[in-house]
């Protein structure tokens, strides 16, 4: 009962901190991909008053993708029940240049206000539309919810290393009487807090197995599935053997690095 004890007050606040990692990774793909069907959709409308390429608009927005003219048949179209053939030559004749602009990634606030603001200045743009209201609205969105996570993640993995520091060294107090005999036989500094290191260890794997293993879980429940059909995320953002890897990975070094502050600390006291 006491070992059960003595293993679950460490793994508990890893199970924390974990889970906080984990939902990170999780959150960031999720935008990550809303944000790439966002883009898909997404693109800036000019009117030129003379033919454009692709260089040329790279020249000042770096973010470009690609340039696509539009037809302005379906103005003309329009026009045709009032217009006689003729006029609607002359009108076709000065109507601008009209392209659609893709960029390489989902642009953020400040990004397309300093696309709209390059293309304004260049002489030959007579018009400009960005959607500035809807994109902001959609920007704001995923970025209050990033944010969020990321700040909720952040206190629960101080509280969590706060929780370790203070369980490791509850374990160095209980062995202090072995540590003291082993020092008086000149063991090393790293044999005498070799329990240490390896409670922290394997922890560190029971916890990462227990927050992979939940994932999985929740990954197949018909509610989680129904979630994200709707939201039109798709289930590749369940990256388990990556994600165990991870967060193995992070909780070993987070838990030596525990260990080894308490052993230093000791040492100056």
């Amino acid at each position: 009962m006491n070992t059960l004890k003595r293993h679950l007050t460490l793994i508990i606040p890893l199970l924390a901190l974990l889970f906080s990692l984990q939902s990170i990774l999780f959150i960031n793909r999720a935008i990550n991909i809303k944000e790439d069907k966002l883009l898909q959709n997404y693109f800036i409308l000019v009117a030129s008053k003379k033919s454009l390429n692709l260089e040329e608009i790279k020249n000042y927005i770096n973010e470009a993708k690609s340039l696509t003219i539009i037809d302005p048949s379906y103005l003309l179209q329009k026009f045709q029940d009032f217009n006689d053939e003729e006029n609607l030559k002359i009108i076709q004749k000065d109507l601008p240049f009209f392209y659609s602009i893709k960029l390489l990634q989902y642009p953020s606030q400040k990004e397309l206000d300093a696309i709209e603001n390059n293309l304004k200045n260049l002489d030959f743009i007579s018009h400009i539309e960005t959607f500035a209201k809807t994109h902001n609205q959609v920007y704001r969105l995923l970025f209050f919810t990033k944010s969020n996570i990321m700040i909720f993640a952040s206190l629960l993995g101080i509280f969590s290393f706060l929780l370790m520091m203070r369980q490791i060294q509850v374990w160095r107090f209980e062995h202090q009487k072995r540590m003291q005999i082993m020092d008086l036989l000149g063991a090393s500094s790293w044999l005498k807090n070799k329990i240490l290191f390896k409670l922290a260890f394997f922890d560190s794997i029971i916890a990462s197995c227990i927050i992979t293993l939940g994932s999985f879980y929740c990954s197949q429940m018909p509610q989680t599935k129904t979630i994200f059909e709707d939201l039109g995320i798709p289930d590749n953002i369940f990256r388990f053997s990556q994600d165990f890897l991870a967060l193995a990975g992070f909780a070993i070094c987070i838990s030596l690095f525990c260990v080894f502050v308490v052993i230093i600390s000791r040492r100056k006291a």
